[in-house]
């Protein structure tokens, strides 16, 4: 198509794309915008620390992506704000984000009440040659106190995590080990309220319809001896945070995921560096959708995560398995399968069967699995699959899970089970209308989901769909062999919601926290928990939402959550 000449707002920057001057996010082109939106950050940074940096958190964040954050976010000339400071990521981050550009530059302010910290900062600096501006030492809450309300553009922080020194109103932030082992759940409730004390006092200064990045890190060890680590911080503490920081009016947009990849090493799998949360400050917000069923009453799902970073090539007649528009690939739940599979003779069950994934992981192992699914089409086109890759079918039951577990299985028979769950209003939500373009073509029409062919009839409720996965997995768990697993997918999702607030409806952008609340249904059912595993496939289509206007997330991973009986 040949290109048009460009529309009045829109600025060509060569390499870097095309920018849009109505941005008032940051200074990115469309074509920088897009890896920002990415769930997964696959990469490996070349300006780290100098060697032996050690931060409150063990090991900082690297130099280039606070950068990368900075930039995301702000826009030259802005304030950003890091209230947990501690050796100055977001402030060395800041300074060489404005050395990429011309003034005006960023002004960056770091709160730091650790010496210790503070000092290791001011060697840092003279070490990489830059100037030691912005480190502010003290109290945090007194030093916020003295900032303006709406003098802050963007925060970015990697947020303490049980190991420090900190107090908040009399209350030691840093949490024991003999806490967590004595009270799991007071120890993960306490320090998210501790740690959100400070955090509300730097929303307080936030301008409106600004953003908040929080890194959290995957690990997190007392000294340099993994001996001595605290409880594995995943999912849970994301969802954990979002809750405790709703109520000072921030919506979470999205939760990305940093790795390295590893091209060299033989093993698929690969451990998860940090997690970052992106809140958006859109005023006061209602407690909606359920999300009180994060908070967990009994048990916390406390495990390692780890990253599938893989592509699966289209195979097993892919054209026609993905009219189902969810469908995962067989090469994968084969992969699962030998993991957690442990012996032939015993049956696979996969209650939500779709085109049958599972089932033909089942085949390529020679293992004996029964899908269920309530859509006689899905069967349909998994036989059709079967015929045509040479594989004797698998048993697939038409009908609900519900019924058909019981009459179909007998207790303690069941030696996986591997699914891959209905996503709570996934086919039936509104999707972005409209029409879209690329910079300097003409506009087209969105192509229509796959996922409209899903035959629910209506929306169900967060807590009507819950009640379902109850239901279900209740019914698997009397089936599943002591000690054998239940291995299930389950994404998390960006979703514009209709709230009434004040009388009057409006719209808000949300990141739902669909893993953190299947992992409660099923820990109340009696599953233990496990691990989570990441997968991201790497040929994952991007799309650029919301440039210039609003940061929307591309989600391009999906969990998968690991129980036993």
């Amino acid at each position: 198509m040949s290109k048009l000449s460009l529309k009045d707002y829109q600025e060509d920057r060569q390499d870097r794309g095309v920018y849009d001057k109505r941005n008032t996010l940051n200074d990115l082109t469309g074509k920088e915008w897009l890896f920002s939106t990415k769930t997964v950050i696959p990469k490996l940074y070349s300006l780290i620390w100098p060697v032996n940096t050690i931060s409150r958190n063990y090991n900082p964040i690297p130099i280039d992506l606070s950068r990368e954050l900075v930039e995301t976010f702000s826009k030259p000339g802005e304030t950003v704000l890091d209230p947990f400071a501690g050796i100055g990521s977001t402030l060395i981050g800041s300074f060489f984000a404005n050395a990429e550009y011309p003034p005006p530059r960023r002004k960056c302010i770091g709160i730091e009440s650790d010496p210790n910290l503070v000092h290791t900062f001011r060697q840092l600096t003279m070490k990489l040659n830059i100037p030691d501006n912005g480190m502010l030492f003290g109290d945090a809450l007194s030093i916020l106190s003295g900032l303006k309300k709406n003098s802050i553009d963007f925060i970015l922080s990697d947020i303490p995590v049980w190991n420090i020194s900190e107090t908040v109103d009399g209350e030691d932030v840093g949490m024991s080990l003999d806490r967590y082992h004595h009270s799991p759940l007071s120890f993960f409730q306490l320090w998210c309220s501790s740690v959100s004390t400070i955090l509300s006092r730097s929303i307080c200064k936030l301008k409106d319809s600004k953003y908040i990045v929080l890194s959290i890190p995957n690990h997190v060890v007392k000294g340099r001896s993994r001996k001595n680590s605290y409880p594995p911080v995943n999912f849970v503490l994301s969802a954990l945070i979002a809750h405790h920081l709703q109520q000072f009016g921030v919506v979470l947009k999205s939760e990305r995921v940093w790795f390295i990849p590893n091209i060299e090493s033989s093993s698929i799998f690969r451990p998860l560096n940090r997690r970052f949360l992106v809140f958006r400050k859109e005023g006061s917000v209602p407690l909606e959708l359920g999300q009180e069923t994060i908070l967990f009453n009994k048990r916390v799902p406390v495990g390692d995560t780890l990253i599938i970073h893989k592509a699966f090539p289209p195979s097993f007649d892919h054209k026609l398995r993905s009219e189902h528009g969810g469908m995962k690939p067989p090469e994968l739940a084969q992969l699962l399968i030998e993991k957690y599979a442990k012996s032939n003779r015993e049956l696979i069950l996969d209650p939500f069967a779709g085109v049958g994934g599972t089932l033909l992981g089942a085949s390529l192992v020679g293992k004996k699995a029964i899908g269920i699914d309530i859509n006689e089409r899905w069967k349909e086109i998994y036989l059709q699959v079967s015929l045509n890759s040479g594989y004797t079918p698998q048993d697939f039951l038409v009908g609900d899970a519900r019924q058909l577990i019981n009459t179909s299985t007998i207790d303690n028979s069941i030696g996986l089970i591997l699914t891959d769950v209905p996503y709570w209003a996934m086919d039936k939500l509104r999707k972005t209308r409209g029409r879209f373009s690329k910079a300097g073509e003409q506009s087209r029409d969105k192509l229509p989901s796959p996922l409209h062919r899903f035959n629910q009839t209506s929306i169900l409720t967060i807590d009507q769909w819950l009640e379902l996965l109850k239901n279900v997995f209740s019914q698997c768990y009397r089936k599943l062999i002591e000690g054998r697993n239940l291995v299930v997918f389950i994404g998390n999702m960006y979703r514009t919601i209709e709230e009434i607030q004040d009388k009057s409806t409006r719209k808000v952008g949300k990141y739902l926290f669909l893993s953190s609340m299947l992992a409660k249904v099923l820990l109340d059912i009696g599953y233990d928990f496990e691990n989570e595993i990441i997968w991201y496939s790497p040929d994952k289509a991007l799309h650029v939402f919301g440039y210039p206007y609003s940061y929307i997330p591309s989600v391009v991973h999906q969990s998968i959550l690991i129980f036993k009986k």
